[in-house]
């Protein structure tokens, strides 16, 4: 009876193995499937400021630990192409694949994940750029000063003591929901003005280890308005940019 139980662990793990339907690939394989295969997919499951500090190149990120993971996947992947998916070590992965195959996907995962593709000497892609969302239906209060506005906020008191809920009536009138446990604000205001205004932003980029530079210019018109606004735009990023230094830059005089 004692060797049973130690035996049944074993065999139910085994058991598991078995039916994993996805292949794992070593570095070589995984790097030559992506060679021989015109139409694959490549999907990094890491956080955003994992990717940010390099990834395999022509890969997608999208968070396996967010709660829409299969939402984006949805959205972003086509079920007729073949999945090609990694994380660091090949945990996260792991799990995602399962999760994927059950979907639908050809998936094929990393054995050991970025490390081992790091370590093998692959090439990697270390592009700046950061991942936002807008988020609208917010305006900047009358009684809140724009010389004090940090560069980031990172709780929902310190958004409110800045800017208030422009609700509107209708389909998507409500203000977009900011998780602040998982997300920060980058807001940009803009003095008041009299003149049609729209922020547009260029580049969020990572510019230093603990650096970010938002990089934005300023299309404003020429008619003058019987009242005044006062422009602003909320970037939603990453919670994991949490404690980045945040530039700001434009070439325009606002």
């Amino acid at each position: 009876m004692v060797i049973m139980k130690k035996i049944f662990p074993l065999l139910m793990l085994l058991m598991l193995a078995a039916c994993a339907r996805y292949p794992k690939l070593p570095v070589d394989q995984f790097q030559k499937k992506m060679a021989e295969t015109p139409d694959v997919q490549l999907l990094d499951v890491r956080t955003p400021a994992e990717f940010a500090e390099g990834h395999i190149p022509g890969a997608i990120n999208i968070d396996w630990r967010d709660e829409s993971f299969m939402e984006q996947v949805e959205a972003q992947l086509d079920k007729s192409r073949p999945l090609l998916v990694y994380c660091r070590s090949g945990k996260r992965s792991e799990s995602a694949a399962i999760a994927l195959e059950e979907a639908g996907f050809d998936t094929y995962d990393l054995k050991n994940g970025y490390l081992a593709w790091t370590n093998a000497g692959k090439p990697v892609d270390h592009s700046r750029e950061i991942r936002y969302t807008l988020a609208n239906g917010y305006f900047f209060r009358n009684d809140a000063v724009i010389d004090i506005l940090p560069h980031s906020i990172t709780s929902q008191s310190d958004l409110l003591n800045y800017f208030g809920y422009a609700t509107v009536m209708g389909p998507g009138g409500a203000p977009t929901p900011i998780d602040f446990e998982k997300s920060m604000v980058i807001p940009i205001v803009l003095p008041p003005t009299d003149k049609n205004t729209e922020i547009v932003v260029d580049d969020l980029l990572r510019t230093g280890e603990k650096q970010i530079q938002l990089l934005f210019h300023v299309d404003r018109g020429n008619e003058s308005r019987s009242y005044t606004t006062i422009p602003c735009k909320l970037l939603v990023v990453d919670a994991a940019y949490r404690d980045f230094d945040v530039l700001m830059s434009s070439p325009d005089k606002y």
